[in-house]
């Protein structure tokens, strides 16, 4: 059962760690082109985390998916959304569960519009937008989804905190689900 939560400022490695299992497929489709070890780890380092939420899903103390979200001075208080799921982990919802909690994050930081690039040949992404409402654009090689977003209110505020709260639960159960399997 993976466990959903932020990264901090300090676990820059841990999400460093996940890109840098990413096939080449699955990087080439998470940053629109071709990427190396070297590339990975200088856009990891860039991350400006006062601008920048990333939630990750974790199985057993492993980064296995992130959602990373960057506000943009260029999008006028908008944020832009970029998703990475290892292969052994995708199609079982983890980056769908962790876009539904980052636009939860987003809403509660005043972010009213979500942009999220892709490849044209990444299904995928494009499902994920259009089950968030976005407007599709599709210009030669690449697709801008347009998602707008409704204002914070109570509910979203204590998803968040619910969220939040039981990530230490989570994680002693992950640990030890985690014991149980090595144990057998």
């Amino acid at each position: 059962m993976p466990v959903y939560r932020k990264l901090m400022p300090g676990e820059g490695r841990l999400y460093a760690d996940h890109l840098l299992r990413l096939p080449s497929a699955d990087r080439r489709a998470r940053f629109m082109g071709a990427i190396n070890d070297d590339a990975i780890l200088a856009h990891v380092d860039r991350i400006d985390w006062s601008k920048a939420i990333l939630m990750a899903a974790l199985v057993q103390g492993e980064v296995r998916a992130v959602v990373e979200l960057r506000r943009e001075q260029a999008f006028g208080g908008a944020a832009e959304l970029a998703v990475s799921v290892e292969p052994d982990w995708q199609g079982q919802g983890l980056g769908t569960e962790l876009v539904r909690r980052a636009l939860t994050v987003a809403r509660n930081r005043g972010i009213r519009r979500i942009y999220l690039y892709c490849l044209a040949d990444n299904r995928r992404m494009q499902k994920i937008a259009r089950r968030l409402d976005g407007r599709l654009g599709y210009e030669g090689g690449e697709v801008l989804a347009d998602i707008d977003l409704a204002p914070a209110n109570g509910l979203t505020l204590s998803q968040e905190m619910l969220d939040t709260g039981s990530v230490p639960v989570s994680i002693w159960l992950d640990r030890w689900e985690g014991l149980g399997k090595r144990a057998a």
